[in-house]
Order: C-alpha cells, then structure tokens, then sequence
C-alpha cells in the first residue's frame, strides 16, 4: 500500500515535472506536485475548476473533485449494485469509495476515462505499468481484465499473439490491497 496515496504504489507515483512550480490549491512551490485535473471547493462556496497541479497535503486534505468524475462514481455505484449489502451499508461504501477516489492523483494515460479495478468491496492500488514485453506478458496473462467491470480479456489484449501495445503506459496495473488479486486494465491514447 502507499505510504503517501492509499490507492497508489509510492514506487508507481509520479510527480509532475518542472512545467507546474506551484500547487494551485494551496499557491506553494517548491514541492511534489501531482496531476489532479478538477475542481476545488472553496470555503466560501465557490468553486476553483482550473486545477491541474495539486500537492499531496491538499490532495489528501482539501474539498477536490475529479474532471468528469460521474463516469467512474458510475462505475463505483455500478460494482456495489452488484454486492449483497443493505441499502445503508451501499450508501456507506459509496460514500467511502467515492472519498478516496477525490483524495487520489490521477494515473497517468488515463486519457478516455477513469477506471480503477474495484475488488473485495474497496479500489484496488495502482502499481505501474509494464516496463519491458515479458513483464507485460506475465501481468496481463496473470491478472483478471477489468473495463468497467471484470471483463472476459480480449483476444487482442493476449499481447503475445496481437503484439505489443504503442505503448507500455497504455496498460495499468492494480492489485488488490485484500485478496491481492491483480487486474489490468488498457486504454489507447
């Protein structure tokens, strides 16, 4: 489990670099940003909806929400439709899962939509991506696939057979911070 972000691997977080110089939520320099595009609720009830760089304090302290953040609420609330809960214990999740979702940089190459593999009633941890072909072979021959729910993988993701995708990053990696199971997830940019 990360030590700075619950839901990602400090070894797969990564920090923006030298574009951004200050957090636009709290105005300070000189420290780890991360990609957070969204929006900050303000104390006197407006609303900041031109972040792009924000620091983990204010990541982890502050009212942010994620651009176009209905998509993956959709799919949380999809997930624990599916669990045998009560109403209120689904209302609770929801609320929890939805929280720690807001307190989480954004994964990198998530361009077409956010999509964080759910499992054991929590968001999985986002552990990187695949740095050369035979790791890329081994996870995702060795992890459950995940496109808005566990999914039947694909023939065109058994990457040994279709070939490598453009890019290692388009792949994503998670794991279950209860059961350990592994997910991957793809996206093309």
């Amino acid at each position: 489990m990360g030590q700075i972000f619950e839901l990602i691997a400090d070894s797969a977080l990564t920090p923006l670099d030298d574009y951004y110089t200050e957090c636009h939520v709290c105005d300070s320099t000189g420290i780890g940003l991360y990609a957070y595009q969204g929006r900050h609720y303000l104390a006197d009830g407006t609303v900041d909806d031109d972040i792009y760089a924000v620091c983990a304090s204010c990541i982890l302290t502050e009212k942010l929400a994620h651009s176009c953040d209905f998509e993956y609420i959709k799919t949380i609330d999809q997930y624990i439709s599916r669990q045998e809960l009560s109403d209120s214990q689904k209302s609770a999740l929801s609320i929890a899962l939805i929280a720690k979702y807001q307190h989480t940089p954004g994964i990198p190459l998530f361009m077409q939509y956010e999509d964080r593999p759910l499992c054991c009633n929590d968001i999985t941890e986002f552990t990187g991506h695949p740095t050369d072909r035979e790791m890329l072979y081994h996870k995702t021959e060795n992890s459950i696939y995940w496109e808005k729910m566990i999914r039947a993988k694909p023939a065109i993701y058994n990457f040994r057979n279709s070939g490598s995708p453009e890019n290692f990053r388009d792949v994503a990696l998670f794991k279950c911070r209860h059961c350990k199971e592994q997910y991957f997830t793809f996206q093309f940019t």
